[in-house]
């Protein structure tokens, strides 16, 4: 009579646990012709490794289940010049950005901050042309973000000089704000609707004017 007890285990288990994939691997193929060099877990990728996509893509880091979970980062293959170039590097769950991490786009304009489900959300800064290390030269937005869009309070340096600062909805201009205007050296503080000025004041940059609201006074009265 066979021993049915704990210690037993069925001949095909025991297969089964020597195919299994675990702990350090030498470079794993798919049939896509795709390979990761790496940690796995119970045939999945889990721990530390690099993954060579078929595009020539390649991401760095760590794995949970499969998915690219912790921190990680992806370089993006630039065909024409045949190399490598850093696209996100930060926090990943469940195959998205979640958390702190920064975004190069292929024009090198840069986003550094929060992140929820693969999309901008939280604090963050956004450059818009200019150098690629710093948006010098540029436009530059620092505030709040939410699914992707500018959206809370946040602050515009533009390239020309001109500054607002203010709130933003679904990545406009909307609700109370001042717009520092450089070249003709005037400041408008108001109210704001879809990037459009409605009600508020024009002055001088430097004038005192006592009978110009303040932002404070724009903010009450909205509220």
């Amino acid at each position: 009579m066979k021993d049915t007890g704990s210690g037993f285990v069925p001949l095909w288990k025991q297969w089964e646990a020597k195919s299994e994939m675990n702990g350090e691997r030498s470079t794993v193929y798919n049939e896509a012709g795709e390979r990761y060099k790496g940690s796995w877990k119970g045939n999945k990728r889990h721990g530390k490794g690099v993954f060579f996509y078929k595009s020539g893509n390649r991401y760095e880091g760590e794995w949970k289940d499969d998915r690219r979970h912790g921190l990680g980062t992806l370089y993006i293959l630039e065909h024409e010049e045949s190399k490598l170039r850093v696209s996100y590097s930060g926090n990943w769950v469940n195959d998205k950005p979640s958390g702190m991490g920064v975004f190069y786009n292929e024009k090198g304009e840069c986003y550094n901050g929060e992140w929820k489900h693969g999309k901008r959300h939280g604090k963050g800064r956004q450059t818009y042309g200019g150098r690629p290390v710093d948006g010098f030269g540029g436009d530059v937005y620092e505030g709040d973000w939410q699914d992707d869009k500018r959206c809370g309070r946040g602050t515009l340096n533009k390239a020309n000089g001109d500054v607002f600062e203010g709130s933003w909805l679904n990545d406009k201009k909307h609700g109370d704000g001042v717009y520092t205007y450089r070249v003709k050296k005037k400041r408008y503080v108001g109210t704001w609707m879809e990037d459009t000025p409605k009600a508020g004041e024009y002055s001088a940059l430097g004038e005192v004017d006592s009978s110009l609201p303040t932002l404070e006074a724009v903010i009450a009265a909205v509220n």
